[in-house]
């Protein structure tokens, strides 16, 4: 099973997972056959990457959450934004999420010590109430790994929750944009951290760290993030956990006026601006991230094909691969440790159906 865009989907390719609606239904079920007019379909409802079965790998990715707990998940958050949105009462939606918080991280425990490879497919139309929840939950695998305790970590996971609610605040019209946005709109984007501290500094069933993290998420430590333009120690370490998982889930999503990028390219655009963050949290991030997918097809430098078998935590550029070699009744595999084979390397992902 693969992670797809889908306009790379063949006729006849079988979805590998169940796709939602932005309002939490089923709107194809795993297993169907993906025709013309179904792909038609999905991306009507502004789906544009699909979990597809694949010929060369019968790999199951490893999910951090079964997938009607992530959409539970969302709707809460949906609620949540809509209650901020509307101006209503957030008390009950807030206790009801931190139960939420209690049961995800009981599960989540358990995968503390694996790579993330799993990739959330996200409606364009949800991706704020699905981005809260793939943020919140790597944002408490990085708090683990640095050695916060259970009730912090849940912090994290809330405040990861909480951290765009700024935006939710925002007109919709300037939020689901998909054109230039004006100088206005633009310093509404930019404020938009001080805008849901604003909303939240006044009650008292949010912790000041849920607080810290909804203002602090978006700056850096070199001065150059915002609304405040705060430097090293001015930013609270666990604004900086949100921050860095907020990049890297808005890079690899499917949004408004954006297309999702390959995990790879996410995390070498990342690389470059490893001053940006504490190291320490830079250094747990980099450890969670799966730059190729198991499952994935790449492109090498020798120009064939290959499949991603396994990838090694501690050379996750260099993975087990079986390289695809095409023949008269079906197909021949090498399998090959890039760590052992230095004169090939890895040029890209490749979503063509092989």
């Amino acid at each position: 099973m693969r992670a797809i865009p889908t306009k790379y989907v063949k006729d006849g390719s079988i979805l590998g997972e169940n796709l939602y609606t932005a309002e939490g239904q089923v709107l194809v079920k795993s297993g169907a056959k993906l025709t013309t007019s179904l792909i038609g379909k999905i991306e009507g409802n502004r789906i544009y990457t699909v979990y597809v079965k694949d010929v060369h790998s019968d790999i199951e990715v490893s999910r951090l959450l079964e997938q009607s707990f992530r959409v539970k998940g969302s709707m809460l958050i949906k609620e949540l934004f809509s209650l901020a949105e509307n101006n209503k009462s957030i008390l009950e939606c807030h206790d009801k999420l931190s139960a939420y918080a209690n049961d995800v991280l009981y599960e989540l425990k358990s995968f503390r010590h694996h790579a993330i490879e799993y990739i959330d497919i996200k409606n364009v139309d949800a991706y704020m109430y699905s981005s809260a929840l793939n943020v919140a939950l790597l944002s408490s695998l990085i708090a683990w790994d640095l050695h916060y305790n259970d009730d912090m970590v849940k912090q994290v996971f809330l405040g990861a929750i909480y951290h765009d609610i700024g935006i939710a605040l925002l007109p919709n019209d300037v939020i689901n944009k998909s054109t230039a946005l004006t100088i206005e709109e633009k310093m509404m984007i930019l404020n938009h951290p001080a805008t849901g501290y604003e909303f939240s500094k006044g009650m008292s069933f949010l912790s000041a760290y849920i607080k810290q993290i909804i203002l602090q998420h978006h700056e850096c430590l070199d001065g150059s993030g915002y609304p405040l333009r705060n430097k090293g120690d001015e930013i609270a370490q666990i604004a900086q956990i949100v921050g860095i998982s907020d990049v890297y889930d808005a890079m690899t999503s499917d949004r408004p006026y954006k297309r999702a990028v390959a995990p790879n390219e996410a995390l070498e655009f990342l690389l470059g601006s490893g001053g940006k963050y504490d190291k320490a949290v830079f250094d747990a991030f980099i450890g969670r991230i799966t730059p190729y997918p198991r499952g994935s097809i790449v492109e090498l430098s020798s120009g064939k094909h290959a499949v991603v078998d396994e990838v090694p935590k501690d050379f996750p550029l260099r993975p087990v691969i079986r390289i695809i070699t095409p023949t008269a009744d079906g197909y021949d595999y090498q399998e090959i440790d890039l760590k052992k084979h230095h004169n090939l390397v890895i040029n890209k992902i490749s979503y063509e159906m092989i």
